[in-house]
C-alpha cells in the first residue's frame, strides 16, 4: 500500500514537472521535443513524432515560450494563434498529427487622431500601436518631414486592414488610405496595385513616392544648411557649404535617397569616408563623413531608394556625428531643402481603374468628415 503510495506521489510530481500548471507548459531554453514527451510516448513514437512534424510543418522549431497542452490523449504544440500541431493517441494505439489553422478575418477600419506632441504619443492616444504612425510615416516621409515638419493641430485619418483571429487582434494588414493634414495642407495618398506597380496615389494619379526621399535619414535633426559662405567649424574660414548636415547618433543607417549606382566609394582628407550615387537625368549625390559602409557595397553596384549604403560618423573634417548630403544636376549643387523632385503619375490609361478600384477607401475617409461635422454642429463642410 506505502509502495503504491509513493509511486502515486512520483507520478503526479512529473506530471506537474512535464505538464505544468493545469496540463499548461512553457518551452524554455534547452528544451527538446524528446525532453517533454519522454514521460508520454515512447523514444520511438517520439522520433516518429518529430518526422511527421516536419514533414507538415517543413520550418517547424521548437520556439522558446511557446505552449504545449498536454491531456491524456492529446498533446497540443501552440505554434502560434493561428496555427497549432495537435498529437493525438487513437483508441487503438496508434498516434495521428494534425496541423489546425484558424481562419483570420480582416477589418477594414478608419482610425483619426490629432497631433499635440508627436506622432506616436497621437497614435498611442487612440489605443494604436507604435508600428502603425512608423507605416504612415513611410507612406508619407516624401511628403512630410516628421522630425521637422509637424506642428500641434496636425491630424492624420486612415483606412487600415485588422487583423483578427479567434477573437483576438492580432495585427494590421494593408494601409489603405491615408489623409494627413500638415500645418493647413492635405495629403491624400490611396493604395493601388496592379500587375506592374502598386503603391500610394494621390486622386489625380500622382505617386506619393518621389524621384528622390527628403533626406537620407529617418531620424535626424539639421546641424547647418545649404548656404553660399559658412565659416566652417574645422578650417576657421569661410567657404561654399555646397550641402545639409544631418546630425544623428554614429551608426546611424544613411539611405540612397533615390535609385542609382555607386560611382565613387573612398576616402578623402575632407570627406571622409563618402559615397557618390548616379541618378538618371544628370543627377548625382553625396554623402560625406561615413563611420563605415554598408558591408560588400562596391563601386558600380545598383542600388535602390531606401537602400541602406552606410552609417553616420565624424571621418574627414567633422566635429560631430553627421551626414553632409548634397544634391547635384549636371555639375551644380541644388539645396536639398528646396530641391522638388520629379513626381511619377499613373497612365492616364489607368485612371478609371484606379478610381473604382480607391472610390470605397476614399468615402471611408470623407464620411469620416461629415460624422465629424455632424458632432460638432458644423453647418458645412469642404471635402477633398
Amino acid at each position: 500500500m506505502i509502495y503504491r503510495l509513493k509511486t502515486l506521489i512520483v507520478f503526479i510530481i512529473l506530471s506537474l514537472f512535464i505538464c505544468g500548471t493545469a496540463g499548461a507548459y512553457t518551452v524554455k531554453r534547452g528544451d527538446t521535443l524528446y525532453d517533454l514527451f519522454r514521460g508520454k510516448f515512447t523514444p520511438a513514437e517520439i522520433i516518429n513524432i518529430s518526422q511527421k512534424i516536419k514533414e507538415k510543418v517543413p520550418d517547424f522549431t521548437l520556439q522558446i515560450g511557446d505552449k504545449i497542452e498536454i491531456t491524456n490523449n492529446k498533446v497540443i504544440i501552440k505554434i502560434n494563434i493561428t496555427k497549432e500541431i495537435h498529437i493525438v493517441r487513437n483508441e487503438d494505439g496508434t498516434i495521428m498529427i494534425e496541423v489546425v489553422k484558424y481562419p483570420v478575418n480582416i477589418l477594414r477600419t478608419v482610425v483619426s487622431g490629432e497631433i499635440s506632441h508627436s506622432l506616436f504619443y497621437a497614435m498611442q492616444k487612440v489605443g494604436e500601436s507604435d508600428i502603425l504612425a512608423v507605416r504612415m510615416a513611410n507612406i508619407l516621409e516624401w511628403e512630410v518631414d516628421f522630425f521637422n515638419d509637424i506642428r500641434t493641430g496636425d491630424s492624420f485619418r486612415l483606412v487600415v486592414e485588422k487583423k483578427f483571429c479567434r477573437g483576438k487582434f492580432i495585427g494590421y494588414g494593408k494601409i489603405l488610405a491615408v489623409d494627413f493634414v500638415n500645418q493647413g495642407r492635405l495629403i491624400r495618398g490611396l493604395y493601388f496595385e496592379d500587375e506592374k506597380t502598386s503603391g500610394y496615389f494621390r486622386p489625380n494619379g500622382k505617386s506619393l513616392k518621389r524621384g528622390f526621399l527628403k533626406s537620407p535619414l529617418k531620424f535626424f535633426r539639421i546641424s547647418s544648411k545649404f548656404q553660399n559662405r559658412r565659416l566652417h567649424p574645422v578650417l576657421g574660414k569661410y567657404k561654399d557649404h555646397n550641402g545639409v548636415d544631418y546630425a544623428a547618433p554614429t551608426g546611424t543607417p544613411i539611405r540612397a535617397t533615390a535609385d542609382g549606382r555607386v560611382v565613387v566609394r573612398g576616402y578623402a582628407k575632407a570627406n571622409g569616408y563618402y559615397i557618390k550615387l548616379k541618378h538618371n537625368n544628370g543627377y548625382y549625390t553625396l554623402y560625406l563623413h561615413l563611420s563605415r559602409f554598408k558591408r560588400a557595397l562596391g563601386e558600380g553596384e545598383y542600388v535602390k531608394q531606401g537602400d541602406i549604403i552606410g552609417y553616420v560618423g565624424s571621418t574627414g573634417y567633422a566635429t560631430g556625428p553627421h551626414v553632409h548630403y548634397s544634391i547635384k544636376k549636371y555639375g551644380n549643387y541644388l539645396n536639398p531643402l528646396r530641391f522638388k523632385a520629379p513626381t511619377k503619375k499613373l497612365p492616364q490609361a489607368k485612371m478609371d481603374e484606379f478610381k473604382a478600384d480607391t472610390y470605397v477607401y476614399a468615402e471611408m475617409l470623407d464620411n469620416t468628415y461629415m460624422q465629424y461635422a455632424l458632432r460638432n454642429n458644423f453647418s458645412g463642410i469642404m471635402f477633398f
